[in-house]
């Protein structure tokens, strides 16, 4: 297999969709954590919040629901859903997406390619959902995109991503949603999209990424897709 040219890539993967899929496994925890700071219960939409941060999902349920928006809540809030989320994994159908081990272990070999993450998943929720999968040995945490107090928002994350990278570097985004597309876009970065989530093909080649892969897709394809990309810079 040809390497593929310069400039490098640093890939900032999403996880939900993306790296895996919880089937409902990481909603439950959420709505539950929610329902007990909010007082009545609360059902979550997957796809239609797909794309969204934890704290992004937990401010649309505040203004649902009438409640006073506050961030240290929201953390409060996600502190519980962490406690509860390592359970709920272990008892539901959670899956890593196609050939994803193989794909970043491949990749981690590769001198022009840094793999980070870029997720809207808070940083136990993260930790928690690549270790259940066994997929953080592969991600250093020190160079982590996550939602925060600081940093709640799709955009400040991505932001943040930016800023990380090298003179040298691509920054390329590889998530699932709509709102992964037009993010990155805003925030000067390369996406791929993957349909390995709640969205279809059609629905996401709408947003203009620079790539679309489908489900089955595998190494060969990843580095096919940066080859283009790097040939179009």
């Amino acid at each position: 297999m040809n390497e593929y040219k310069s400039p490098n890539f640093k890939l900032f993967w999403d996880i939900d969709g993306t790296l895996l899929r919880t089937n409902g496994a990481a909603a439950k925890p959420f709505a539950f954590a929610a329902s007990e700071l909010i007082g009545k219960e609360i059902i979550i939409d997957r796809k239609q919040m797909s794309g969204l941060t934890d704290y992004e999902i937990a401010k649309k349920i505040f203004e649902s629901s009438n409640k006073k928006i506050e961030l240290k809540k929201i953390s409060r809030m996600l502190d519980l859903y962490c406690e509860l989320l390592p359970k709920s994994l272990d008892l539901g159908n959670v899956e890593k997406v196609g050939k994803i081990s193989e794909t970043l272990e491949m990749l981690s070999r590769r001198r022009k390619v840094k793999i980070s993450i870029g997720t809207g998943n808070c940083f136990s929720g993260l930790n928690i959902k690549l270790s259940h999968v066994k997929l953080l040995k592969f991600f250093d945490l020190d160079d982590a995109y996550y939602a925060s107090e600081v940093n709640w928002s799709r955009e400040l994350i991505m932001e943040q991503a930016f800023k990380s990278l090298d003179l040298n570097q691509v920054g390329v985004v590889i998530g699932d949603s709509p709102r992964d597309i037009e993010v990155a876009r805003k925030s000067n970065l390369k996406v791929i999209a993957v349909t390995s989530g709640a969205h279809t093909k059609n629905e996401l080649m709408v947003h203009g990424p620079d790539a679309i892969l489908d489900s089955d897709w595998g190494l060969a394809e990843l580095l096919n897709v940066l080859n283009n990309i790097a040939l179009d810079l």
